[in-house]
């Protein structure tokens, strides 16, 4: 393999490291799959308990994700919790457009910048690489992606800071990792988007992104979880660790939800049709099937198992 080709090797492999995207275990990813969105709940190259490491599209645009934080078990006393929004706030699927619509335009000036790094580091440097050796190259890439750099590193400055005023860190690590790689500028125009409908419910987000898939799949499984929480337990320091604190309110906005979608939700906890003769149970909390000698689903720790018709 020659220098040139080991160099575009290296450079293309830096390229596509910038599309890897890290998702906390509290949250949601949503990304752009063919025509439409998916939200990602398996097959992450990377898994452990502090988060998973999923890819996106290697296209600017076409990577833009977005990382929604999901109705996690929160530690409390009293079973509510002040710093969430309100229910009808967290589910309105038109605010969650107008938001997506507002974020979209106002970075919209990003995209020349992204574009125009795009075009010349993954065209222009190859081809010029080719053509006129290195130390051409070398003058009129660097030159240009100074230019763009700084002007994205600007642009997106004041744009964040307009739309997201409290995120003062986010927004520092955004201009940083700009300034200092051409690939990362890149980047920036979807990465500024990352957390602009966190607040929101993850299935009134799915509800409102075009074209998205598997939402009935979603919507059941989050509502049986509701519908069955487990039993409380006591963390270290005393508190009481609730599994779906006011979880009447949220089922009631899924249910709604899905009906506006023409969806019945009481088809969700309907009983299965046995997948094995010898199955005679079924956990309604996940849908697992047992025998009859089984007394818990392991799974998800349900200990009441329901039985399946015959």
């Amino acid at each position: 393999m020659s220098p040139v080709q080991m160099l575009l090797g290296c450079l293309l492999l830096l390229y596509l490291s910038e599309f890897l995207v890290w998702v906390r275990p509290d949250a949601w990813l949503f990304r752009r799959r063919g025509r439409g969105w998916e939200a990602v709940t398996h097959g992450a190259l990377i898994s452990s308990s502090r988060g998973s490491l999923h890819w996106v599209y290697p296209i600017p645009q076409l990577g833009r994700a977005y990382s929604v934080r999901s109705c996690a078990p929160l530690a409390t006393t009293t079973g509510s919790n002040a710093d969430s929004p309100p229910v009808a706030a967290a589910f309105s699927v038109r605010d969650i457009e107008r938001r997506c619509q507002l974020v979209a335009h106002s970075l919209k000036p990003l995209r020349w910048t992204s574009w125009g790094l795009w075009v010349l580091i993954c065209l222009v440097c190859p081809l010029l690489l080719l053509w006129v050796g290195l130390q051409p190259m070398l003058w009129v890439v660097v030159s240009g992606s100074l230019i763009l750099m700084a002007t994205n590193a600007w642009m997106l400055a004041q744009i964040h800071g307009k739309l997201f005023a409290e995120s003062g860190d986010e927004r520092l690590r955004l201009v940083l990792s700009a300034c200092l790689s051409p690939l990362a500028a890149i980047r920036s125009w979807d990465l500024a988007q990352k957390q602009a409908l966190d607040g929101f419910h993850p299935l009134a987000v799915a509800a409102a992104l075009p074209n998205f898939r598997g939402w009935e799949c979603l919507a059941a499984a989050e509502w049986r979880r509701l519908r069955y929480p487990l039993a409380p337990v006591r963390s270290p320091d005393g508190a009481i660790i609730l599994d779906n604190p006011d979880s009447t309110e949220v089922r009631a906005a899924i249910e709604a939800l899905a009906r506006a979608r023409r969806i019945e939700p009481a088809f969700w906890d309907a009983t299965p049709k046995a997948e094995d003769p010898a199955h005679t149970q079924y956990c309604p909390r996940c849908r697992s099937q047992f025998t009859r000698q089984a007394t818990a689903c392991q799974d998800c720790r349900w200990t009441a198992l329901l039985p399946i018709s015959q």
